[in-house]
């Protein structure tokens, strides 16, 4: 009844006490407690810092955070910008031993060899310190501690960053001219107003976001040019299938789909100054851009190029078993079982003997097949020509001899999955023939095929990280060609 007071008896009250004297008290231990998301809630957010270390030589130690909500629990990701290494997450579907604990306000994270740390291994170092560490307690809006990356430690404090978009890095939408298929990605813009000149990127063979080479681009942003960063299709937040799954004319077409969008932001973007950079399996696809579209202005080309995709892979799994020390005969016979590979691949001739071959060496379980091979999985003549139509048959002479644009060719001395000598050979003299007297080639001394080197804090080697010479040689020549 509205406005009515509830009343309950004295003798019901005396009962109901007396029924709950009864029943056994909840032990404390086994009282409610917060569920693991409540008690993560506090850490939600992205935490950045740079360690109080200096290496001996290159860049800093930036730490990035990021910790986030998960069913009921939370997940971590760790970025290292100046090593490439971006968002590797804990829980990991790669790891068994990697993993976070949470004891109040203190955060421990441990990333182990098993999750593949390729920026830490190669160090002639036991393989039990290739490992990344971050204890971290939490005070307000700061989480302090140290890290620790193979034989470096240092204190390390990060805070938290405001959520909201950079206003000098917006997220962008464009279609892939091939395909229509819908990509994502961010612009790096420099200070001011513009318009800019502008490169995009694109990345190898793996499945790279927008965020695989930002170091470089907000590099470039400090020298006037802008970039275009985006998530390979099927990674991130584009579209699509596997790239894996893609032919070179379909990543091709997100390149053009990318450049059409810059041509479209004339309140940004000066599209009469537009280049492409390609790293690794990017170098193939920028060359077949530029062939057929002389509003490339210039071109920056990066641990790549100058042969076919076949003869790539065959010498990248000579080098890569020398540098494992296996011995000559296996080396040999491993690059032999390539070569017949990818002749089945472009022809279709020579199936049942290829294939009696792989079935042999799967019963001998010989050493190099399953990691050097490239063919373990390897099943039928079919799954072989997809990829030898998609992605094997290329080769960029022909389009390099179009080529009229400003070229920059930089390669790694230490490069095992590209020769640097051969490929910066045939570069220039495809690229000649083009008529094409604008190339500049290097190969940087003690760089990597990723363009890392080797750093170093008291003299002890730590950790990969990005080859201050290359940014030295990437940010003078751009911003001069541009200029021009």
């Amino acid at each position: 009844m509205s406005g009515s007071v509830l009343s309950i008896a004295p003798s019901a009250v005396r009962l109901a006490l007396a029924l709950a004297s009864l029943i056994p008290a909840e032990p404390r231990s086994a009282q409610a407690q917060p569920s693991a998301r409540t008690r993560w809630a506090p850490f939600f957010g992205e935490w950045i810092g740079v360690a109080d270390r200096r290496p001996d030589a290159g860049p800093p130690v930036s730490v990035r955070v990021r910790i986030e909500p998960d069913r009921d629990s939370a997940r971590v990701l760790l970025t290292l910008p100046e090593s490439r290494l971006i968002d590797l997450a804990i829980p990991s579907p790669y790891s068994d031993s990697t993993h976070v604990t949470l004891h109040g306000d203190s955060l421990r994270m441990e990333f182990t060899p098993d999750i593949g740390l390729g920026i830490v291994s190669r160090l002639g170092i036991p393989r039990a310190d290739e490992r990344i560490v971050l204890t971290l307690v939490r005070g307000g809006e700061r989480l302090a501690g140290s890290i620790r990356i193979t034989t470096y430690q240092a204190p390390v404090v990060l805070r938290r960053t405001a959520p909201g978009v950079d206003p000098h890095e917006p997220v962008v939408t464009f279609y892939s001219t091939h395909d229509s298929l819908r990509l994502a990605g961010k612009l790096v813009l420099p200070e001011g107003r513009g318009p800019f000149p502008a490169m995009i990127w694109v990345t190898g063979s793996d499945p790279d976001t927008r965020e695989a080479w930002q170091f470089e681009a907000r590099t470039l942003a400090a020298s006037g040019v802008a970039s275009l960063l985006y998530d390979k299709r099927g990674v991130g937040a584009s579209a699509g299938a596997s790239h894996d799954l893609a032919s070179w004319d379909d990543l091709a077409g997100d390149v053009e789909g990318a450049l059409r969008y810059l041509r479209s932001r004339p309140d940004r973007i000066d599209s009469t100054r537009l280049g492409l950079a390609g790293q690794s399996q990017g170098t193939w696809i920028i060359a077949k851009v530029a062939a057929r579209d002389p509003g490339v202005r210039f071109l920056v080309s990066i641990s790549g190029s100058g042969i076919s995709a076949a003869e790539q892979e065959t010498y990248r799994t000579g080098a890569l078993m020398q540098r494992a020390g296996f011995d000559s005969v296996q080396v040999a016979r491993a690059v032999d079982f390539q070569r017949q590979k990818f002749a089945v691949a472009r022809t279709g001739l020579g199936w049942p003997h290829l294939d009696s071959l792989m079935q042999q060496l799967r019963r001998d379980s010989v050493a190099w097949f399953p990691n050097y091979g490239t063919g373990a999985a390897i099943r039928s003549l079919a799954q072989l020509r997809l990829y030898g139509v998609l992605q094997f048959n290329y080769s960029p002479t022909r389009d390099l001899e179009q080529i009229q644009a400003p070229t920059l060719v930089l390669m790694g001395e230490g490069d095992v999955a590209f020769p640097p000598e051969i490929v910066v050979q045939r570069m220039r003299a495809a690229l000649e023939r083009a008529g094409n007297r604008k190339v500049t080639t290097m190969i940087l001394p003690n760089a990597s095929h990723g363009m890392s080197e080797l750093q170093t804090a008291g003299g002890q080697a730590f950790r990969w990280a990005i080859s201050p010479r290359f940014l030295q040689e990437l940010t003078t020549w751009v911003p001069a060609t541009v200029k021009r």
